[in-house]
């Protein structure tokens, strides 16, 4: 059965004392970059984007699957420092956290990408994490 991983991640984040909260400033789907009173500018978005194919795992009918999950953080306006420092955290908690029933969790670059400024000077950055679990079948 496949999972929410985008979920669990945020809910490691969540836990991972970066002052981050599931719906309050840390957000599961696409991110939202108009200026919405209900978004603050500091905030984080995980939204699962795919993976690498289901495999057979040790013959029987159990499938081993990494999913892959963008990871994107925005600073307030004027606040480059305060905003890569997040993304940085952010990165530091999601590479190699012991997790179950995940198996490998792991960032795929050395360092959040710095993606730029939106419309409204916010600076973003971006990284791709990846879980993988093993799950029996049917």
């Amino acid at each position: 059965m496949a999972r929410d991983v985008a979920a669990d991640l945020a809910q490691l984040l969540a836990a991972g004392g970066l002052g981050l909260n599931v719906g309050a400033n840390l957000f599961l789907g696409p991110t939202l970059e108009a200026d919405d009173a209900t978004v603050p500018d500091v905030s984080c978005f995980v939204l699962q984007t795919g993976g690498d194919p289901p495999q057979g795992y040790l013959g029987g009918r159990r499938t081993y699957r990494t999913v892959t999950c963008q990871v994107r953080v925005r600073s307030a306006r004027e606040s480059f420092k305060a905003g890569q420092s997040l993304a940085l955290a952010a990165l530091d908690v999601l590479h190699l956290a012991n997790a179950a029933p995940y198996v490998l969790i792991e960032v795929d670059e050395g360092s959040p990408n710095y993606v730029g400024t939106d419309g409204s000077d916010r600076h973003w950055w971006t990284f791709t994490a990846e879980a993988s679990f093993v799950e029996s079948g049917a």
